[in-house]
């Protein structure tokens, strides 16, 4: 009889133990997801940024969106597939959102959700919020920066590979001569999933920190940067970029 009470106390301490490190997990991962959750806050003014921040944010957005295109457009992986052949590595925005493609229809749709409802909620770690403009017309206006306003670029350092359980990490560059590395999202594969009182939370999101080794040890890298043109249509942007002479190349930052 004492062995059975005994074997009973022992499963029951086991559980305790098994249950108690669930639950400490599970605060873990709920914490982390908390802390990386970015506040959708449109407060912001111009004012309170310079314009090389501005430019980082919106360029860290583009890559960010493009990932999360990449991610839900089959169609739009074949034509980023179709820019990205014999070896080329770099796709100009206005290749891919000029025209009414699967591409730039799913980049405008993702665009909206993302800065007026907030959607797709389980992507609980991204950009800082764009900080020009009203709520209401803020897509518009992201849209109008890093197409009408500025030249930018996607670099793909290893191209795109669509098989697997495959992630897909952005970031863009920071906007400076000196910063070898520069905070990205990674977007995984499948969502983490956290039992918070009953609700689940999904997080497909987190912070990494892009750099030269991590561009070796992972695939499916996107890097939203400026490019010089010497060439500007009338109306268009003026891309020589002279405020920012002491970048002497975009494309040495985590050149591949």
């Amino acid at each position: 009889m004492k062995k059975i009470v005994f074997t009973l106390l022992l499963l029951v301490f086991v559980f305790s133990c098994q249950k108690e490190g669930i639950q400490n997990e599970e605060e873990l991962a709920t914490e982390r997801i908390n802390t990386e959750i970015t506040p959708k806050d449109f407060s912001a003014s111009n004012d309170n940024y310079s314009p090389r921040e501005i430019m980082e944010i919106n360029l860290r957005w583009a890559a960010y969106i493009a990932g999360s295109v990449l991610r839900n457009s089959p169609d739009a992986q074949n034509q980023v597939a179709i820019l990205l052949q014999n070896g080329n590595t770099v796709i100009n925005l206005n290749q891919l959102l000029e025209n009414d493609t699967a591409f730039a229809n799913k980049f405008r749709e993702l665009t909206e959700q993302y800065f007026l409802v907030g959607y797709p909620n389980h992507d609980k770690t991204r950009p800082n919020p764009p900080p020009q403009g009203a709520p209401i017309n803020l897509p518009n206006i992201f849209i109008d920066y890093i197409l009408q306003d500025n030249c930018i670029e996607l670099y793909f350092p290893k191209s795109m590979s669509y098989t697997g359980a495959y992630n897909i990490t952005s970031t863009g560059h920071p906007m400076n001569a000196t910063d070898d590395s520069n905070d990205g999202i990674i977007r995984y594969y499948s969502p983490l999933m956290v039992n918070v009182n009953g609700t689940f939370i999904y997080s497909t999101t987190h912070e990494v920190t892009v750099n030269d080794a991590y561009i070796q040890n992972n695939d499916n890298i996107i890097i939203a940067r400026p490019y010089r043109s010497v060439f500007t249509e009338v109306g268009g942007p003026n891309c020589f970029y002279p405020q920012y002479d002491d970048i002497e190349s975009f494309i040495d930052f985590l050149g591949y």
